[in-house]
């Protein structure tokens, strides 16, 4: 039996619209907005706070939901963009 393997994710902020890059065919009209996806303008997730965590494509929740998904850094609140 082969030994485990473990990676480590660092948290790299993402410079301008998080829309261009998980969504880069929508563009101009077509493109969402922060305050479409999660209600408010601000981004701010239900617990207050507005710093999120885009999931790797390779986790579970992008995997099987089809989307890229974002998780609060204060709470673990999971939603998709």
């Amino acid at each position: 039996m082969s030994k485990p393997k473990f990676y480590q994710a660092v948290l790299k902020p993402i410079k301008g619209n998080v829309f261009d890059k998980v969504y880069p065919s929508l563009k101009g009209d077509n493109q969402l907005t922060i305050a479409e996806r999660l209600g408010n303008a601000e981004g701010k997730c239900e617990c207050g706070h507005n710093e999120w965590m885009l999931l790797a494509d390779e986790c579970v929740a992008v995997k099987e939901g089809g989307k890229p998904y974002i998780e609060c850094l204060n709470c673990g609140m999971l939603t998709h963009l």
